[in-house]
């Protein structure tokens, strides 16, 4: 009985943490078996972008349910083509510190320049930047904005990669992919949707003039995740006054930091693309300190330096082996 009462007890505590977890972020997402407003598709045109279920070889079922969004349920691309569709995400991932995008796709393309690429607008869509490893320095918030690709998982392999930005070739099988903006957006009013805090993700496909007959990109499950505000204050971005320096970066074993300024009485923070702490470091003394891997999977990380209880810098760590 006291056995039976000791695995209760543990598996309400396990049952209490994951929802304690689950409620530091507020979750969307679109699965495609519903209609939904977060999808913007141009029908005005030829565009190939459609939702339902696939019917081709490689494109054969949804990740979930029956239907996913692809170029064509049925036909191969064609040549000369370029077609777009849009997911809005709007308030509350907008305005917060920490906001992803994650989902499944396939693809099946021609490796010359046939290509699917990923685009981000903060002002309505009247202009678009590719989604890359960016800073964006704003006087409107403290500090700045980054905006990256975090790590592909591949379904059939059960392993990591990082990813060109691009999708060209074809993929061995789903690939779960996620795309990562760390510390405010800063989104623009728009004229587009309704809402006026949304920022904009384009998914484009693009063929050239060579007919290949093969099946495009395929998407499903997106799902966008924003933590909530509360937790950003004691991880909150200052201007970076100081020479910071940090490499290798990326490391597969260790990695140096240095700075132009004693780092007396000063903590290191790692988090991992989740907001979760892996790793912590207290610095006594000196100028350079050397961070080890200590197991962690390759990955993106966020490396926070802190000093007297005030955060001054935060910088991006990618982990290879």
């Amino acid at each position: 009985m006291k056995k039976n009462l000791t695995i209760l007890i543990f598996l309400l505590l396990i049952l209490v943490v994951s929802e304690k977890a689950k409620a530091q972020y507020t979750y969307d997402s679109v699965f495609f078996e519903t209609p939904t407003s977060k999808i913007i598709i141009d029908t005005t045109g030829n565009n190939i972008w459609q939702i339902g279920t696939p019917g081709k070889n490689f494109f054969d079922t949804a990740y979930s349910g029956a239907k996913a969004i692809l170029t064509d349920t049925v036909n191969s691309y064609p040549t000369n083509d370029t077609s777009s569709f849009i997911y809005v995400i709007r308030n509350p991932y907008t305005q917060t510190c920490y906001t992803s995008m994650e989902f499944w796709h396939k693809y099946d393309t021609d490796t010359l320049t046939d290509i699917g690429i990923i685009e981000a607008s903060y002002d309505g869509g009247n202009s678009w930047i590719n989604i890359n490893d960016t800073t964006i320095v704003s006087s409107n918030y403290l500090g700045n904005s980054y905006f990256m690709w975090d790590n592909d998982y591949h379904k059939s392999s059960g392993t990591y990669t990082t990813h060109a930005l691009i999708t060209s070739g074809k993929s061995d099988g789903w690939i779960l992919s996620r795309i990562i903006w760390v510390w405010w957006i800063p989104v623009k009013s728009d004229t587009i949707i309704i809402n006026p805090d949304s920022l904009m993700i384009r998914f484009t496909f693009i063929s050239d003039s060579i007919e290949t007959n093969k099946e495009g990109w395929m998407i499903d499950n997106i799902i966008t995740a924003s933590r909530v505000w509360q937790l950003c204050s004691g991880i909150e971005s200052q201007p970076e006054k100081e020479n910071i320096s940090i490499s290798p970066n990326p490391f597969s074993s260790q990695t140096i930091l240095k700075s132009d300024f004693p780092l007396n009485n000063s903590k290191i923070v790692i988090y991992n693309s989740f907001g979760q702490v892996v790793n912590q470091t207290k610095v006594i003394s000196g100028q350079k300190v050397i961070l080890y891997r200590n197991n962690l999977p390759p990955g993106l990380y966020f490396l926070v330096l802190s000093k007297n209880n005030k955060s001054l810098i935060t910088r991006k760590l990618v982990i290879v082996n």
